[in-house]
């Protein structure tokens, strides 16, 4: 009998610390990106060539969130001709982030309540580009 109040207790304090807290990602986040890219030789850009694009600005706002998956749009550069619309979900672990925009994908993890880091890549065929950058709530672009 012992055993089993033993179990129990130790069932009741190892639950509660196994369940992680499901973070609230809803609200306007604000990027520093680092990217690089390629570009294929094209009709508009006649050599091929790799571009850096060190410490560009992206804003992300989530609008809606539904136990772990979320919606809603991405702005790069400020540019509000180039929002994306963005899906996501959080793994189980409530920390790994999965997304995609309209013509790439994004994962990492988040750091704090108020930070996360995410990695982008995408490639077509134009060319590909990667990036890497943190996050943080409450912020957003300020208008052009």
């Amino acid at each position: 009998m012992k055993k089993i109040i033993a179990l129990v207790l130790l069932l009741a304090f190892c639950i509660p610390a196994m369940a992680a807290d499901l973070p609230d990602l809803t609200g306007n986040w604000l990027g520093v990106m680092d990217h690089v890219g390629y570009d294929k030789n094209t009709a508009w850009l006649p050599n091929e060539t790799v571009s850096y694009w060190p410490g560009g600005e992206v804003s992300l706002n989530i609008t809606e969130q539904n136990g772990r998956s979320f919606s809603g749009t991405m702005i790069p550069n400020g540019s509000p001709l180039s929002v994306e619309i963005v899906l996501g979900v959080l793994s189980v672990d409530n920390e790994s982030i999965t997304m995609v925009d309209e013509n790439g994908y994004l994962w990492g993890n988040v750091i704090s309540p108020t930070e996360i880091e995410l990695n982008y890549q995408e490639v077509c065929i134009e060319g590909m580009a990667v990036g890497s950058g943190v996050f943080k709530k409450g912020m957003c672009l300020a208008p052009s």
